[in-house]
């Protein structure tokens, strides 16, 4: 099913939602009115990133690539 997010601001305590053609006439729709608390609450959060003290610091100590079980473990027929 697809969702719908809009964010907007009534006019004379009235909102208008288009609805994209996907959704059809005949279904019924639960819609959800929340308040935003301020304009800062939309700005997306920014993303984390790690310490600059941890670069350099992870080692791989196996090949990767290459299985960790034999092919004649798997007992196929």
């Amino acid at each position: 099913m697809e969702a719908l997010r809009l964010i907007t601001q009534p006019v004379n305590r009235q909102i208008a939602i288009n609805l994209p053609p996907s959704f059809s006439s005949e279904q019924h729709y639960e819609v959800i009115v929340l308040p935003i608390p301020s304009e800062e609450s939309i700005a997306p959060t920014p993303r984390r990133k790690p310490s600059p003290k941890l670069a350099g610091t992870a080692r791989l100590m196996d090949d990767l690539t290459t299985p960790g079980i034999l092919d004649s473990d798997w007992q196929l027929s």
